[in-house]
């Protein structure tokens, strides 16, 4: 028997806000580091002034924050002090507001890509939350941002597997111990635009969870395109030509990530069409293979077989390129771009900030439905599809600040219309996801790939 999967709450992280990272406030301080070098200053501040993240409202941990110490410390035992405040905070409000005792939770998953103590970040949790004994954990490393959308693929097995057991899913991404010092501009990226962040995602298989839960996973396809060496070398973690370790982002990176994605979107497409949607593509079909007509491939109007898209929130090209590629209008990406403008880059838990926007703001109504991407190193991707179960409209703590006040695009740091940047992505065709995301970073005034090296 194949049990339902269903996602009964979760919780988004909120940082203190005297960890606000303000480039302002903090940029003069930045300059009396060690490691401080004009021309690195140059080209970080560059990154982060086209990277649509709000220059002075993002979060980052007190030891990384020239606002607050004297020097960055991104040793392991500082970098498990994040672990300890972003990932059992998150736990912390998910058990609040859903009245989970530690000992209700049958399986716990963790997910930090770089950092990955002995005892592991799941041991962090039973610990501190004194789980029971039999609890069955698994942490999950070295997968990227992604990770937050493709786990859910293997809580889905474990939850098929097993009947009547709760599952929380914790993805985080620990920048303290991502933080690279070095000089080489390809590592230097994710400094300017990774944030603190993290989720806590409760998913059950009991039978009476229909009537309470949130969401009921109708969808989730997963791609590995590791194969390509290109695609398994364009990003990662380790030395650079000094010996210091960084997360690195080849050019190739945009790419590479557009065509992980293609391959499930070829996958899930189908899955979600409408009937009217279906006569289409047969209508297609038939004009190019019977009729033997020129017609481009079908590529169905999303927006009319799903009603909210949760998009990673890596940076302001991918989205843009995503959104071009699947025609989307700007309020469908609004907010992945709110997500990015406040929270910046959280790497594995952006797509949760960004449901947890939806929710807070727009408000998820029963029977609607939200497609979840993400897309991480390797290169994977993961697309869900999560159909509401319930009318989802209670806000979330870190959202509260635009209850009532949502945003608009003249609330971003960058515009998402702009006439000269459509126009250089007018040639991409519909569904043309590489060319779409090329096209992006293309855009003039941009930090190109071609500029990290």
């Amino acid at each position: 028997m194949v049990h339902p999967v269903y996602l009964v709450d979760f919780s988004v992280y909120k940082p203190p806000e005297e960890l606000k990272l303000s480039y302002k406030e903090g940029h003069e301080p930045s300059k009396k580091w060690k490691i401080y070098d004009a021309e690195k200053d140059e080209f970080v501040t560059k990154i982060l002034s086209k990277s649509g993240i709000n220059m002075e409202g993002t979060y980052s941990p007190a030891w990384l924050n020239p606002q607050h110490t004297a020097e960055p410390k991104y040793d392991m035992d500082t970098a498990l002090k994040e672990a300890q405040m972003v990932m059992c905070g998150a736990v912390s409000d998910l058990l609040e507001k859903t009245g989970l005792r530690p000992t209700d939770i049958d399986v716990l998953v963790t997910n930090s890509s770089i950092f990955c103590p002995t005892p592991s970040l799941c041991s962090l949790l039973v610990n501190h939350f004194k789980m029971r004994k039999d609890i069955e954990s698994y942490h999950l490393g070295g997968m990227g941002c992604g990770n937050g959308v493709m786990a859910i693929g293997l809580l889905k097995n474990l939850l098929q597997a097993r009947p009547n057991i709760n599952a929380v899913f914790v993805p985080a991404e620990i920048t303290t111990y991502c933080f690279y010092p070095g000089r080489h501009k390809d590592y230097m990226v994710a400094n300017a635009i990774f944030r603190m962040g993290g989720a806590a995602i409760l998913l059950t298989n009991r039978s009476n969870a229909a009537r309470t839960a949130k969401y009921q996973l109708m969808q989730n396809v997963r791609v590995h395109t590791g194969q390509d060496d290109e695609s398994y070398g364009c990003m990662g973690w380790g030395p650079d030509a000094d010996g210091v370790n960084g997360v690195y982002l080849r050019k190739s990176i945009p790419a590479q990530a557009a065509k992980a994605l293609d391959h499930c979107m070829r996958v899930v497409t189908p899955r979600i069409m409408t009937w009217s949607q279906y006569a289409e593509a047969a209508h297609t079909m038939f004009q190019k293979n019977v009729m033997g007509k020129e017609v481009d491939p079908y590529v169905p109007d999303f927006t009319q077989c799903v009603d909210h898209f949760a998009l990673h929130a890596g940076g302001y090209a991918v989205l843009k390129g995503l959104m071009k590629a699947m025609s989307l209008p700007v309020e469908k990406v609004l907010p992945s771009f709110s997500t990015l403008r406040d929270y910046g880059n959280t790497s594995c838990s952006t797509t949760w900030y960004v449901i947890a926007y939806i929710e807070s703001v727009l408000g998820v109504k029963k029977g609607q439905t939200i497609m979840q991407i993400g897309m991480g190193g390797g290169m994977k991707a993961g697309v869900n599809i999560w159909r509401a179960l319930n009318n989802n409209n209670k806000p979330h703590h870190a959202w509260a600040h635009v209850v009532g006040k949502p945003y608009t695009e003249a609330d971003l740091p960058r515009p998402i219309s702009d006439a000269r940047e459509d126009a250089r992505m007018a040639h991409v065709k519909k569904g043309d996801l590489v060319g779409a995301v090329n096209a992006a970073f293309a855009i003039p005034g941009d930090v190109a790939p071609e500029d990290l090296h």
